[in-house]
């Protein structure tokens, strides 16, 4: 099976925790590298999670630090849901981190592009660092297959009635991969809030010995101890979906639409604006993931991890 050459960009963050998992279980990727973003903490903590999290399912990959503000400077966190440090409270020892690499992560993914004939690019935070890469080096656009992110949404938001957050968070680097004509797969709060992670699930893990799960265990234990109740508990697998898009595409619904990203609106800043007009002439730039079969989510998710 020829696998795909792959980079993966995230901000971890509880859910990017079992996305890098998920990752790492899964058999059509060749995974190139890992890399860090400011996002849903600092980037000091997404980047010694990413190390911690690589060390605990001793993942021999190349990771490394990109960017810990936003394109126009200005840093928003989500630190009230993930905590200070992104994994509410669980810390790794300094021994268990994997290898951090020198390189910045825009040089390093412009190596791998330049290596490869064409690499898919998987983002599950702000798009910061993407972005980056394609103002830096444009001449690199036509050796990236797609990339596949993780945020945004049509009708709905989180950080705001109007925006979800990896978007809110950097809506100029999102509107800069919106435009690049990279092909484009969106999964946002529109299929991601079909897919949270249960109390019946929780018992598989808390019940699994692999190191990885015994961690993930640990942290989703915090998350439902601060719900307080069964009722007040929920805890989307947002960012695991933009990887099971591609190893079980079948379990998706999809369309191709016309998106912008607002950047300047007073209450729509970071808002992704989907062309929905029957006679609209605006060309499709956005393959807008919509709908996921909830069942076969939740048994190739299991059966992956456990």
């Amino acid at each position: 099976m020829n696998k795909t050459p792959t980079i993966f960009d995230t901000d971890p963050g509880i859910d990017d925790a079992f996305a890098l998992s998920f990752l790492h279980k899964s058999d059509v990727f060749d995974v190139k590298m890992l890399s860090s973003v400011a996002g849903n903490v600092k980037l000091a903590y997404t980047t010694r999670n990413l190390q911690g999290l690589a060390y605990a399912m001793d993942w021999q990959v190349p990771i490394y630090k990109g960017l810990d503000k936003a394109i126009l400077g200005k840093q928003i966190l989500a630190e009230e849901f993930h905590g200070v440090n992104g994994l509410l409270g669980y810390t790794f020892n300094d021994k268990e981190l994997a290898d951090l690499k020198n390189q910045s992560a825009i040089k390093a993914m412009e190596k791998v592009l330049e290596e490869n004939k064409k690499t898919l690019i998987i983002a599950v935070g702000p798009l910061t660092n993407i972005a980056s890469l394609i103002l830096s080096r444009p001449d690199l656009k036509e050796k990236i297959s797609e990339i596949t992110i993780m945020g945004g949404a049509v009708g709905m938001g989180n950080v705001t009635s109007n925006a979800e957050f990896n978007i809110f968070a950097d809506p100029e680097a999102a509107s800069i991969v919106f435009k690049s004509g990279i092909k484009i797969n969106m999964l946002g709060l529109n299929v991601t809030t079909k897919t949270s992670y249960n109390l019946d699930m929780h018992e598989k893990f808390k019940k699994s010995d692999k190191k990885i799960n015994k961690i993930l265990s640990e942290i989703m234990d915090i998350r439902i101890k601060q719900a307080g109740s069964e009722e007040n508990y929920t805890t989307y697998m947002h960012d695991t979906l933009a990887v099971m898009y591609h190893t079980n595409p079948e379990i998706f619904k999809s369309q191709m639409l016309h998106m912008d990203v607002e950047t300047k609106g007073e209450f729509t800043r970071g808002m992704t604006v989907a062309d929905l007009r029957i006679n609209s002439t605006a060309s499709k730039n956005i393959n807008f993931v919509s709908d996921i079969d909830k069942e076969k989510f939740k048994e190739i998710f299991i059966k992956t991890l456990i």
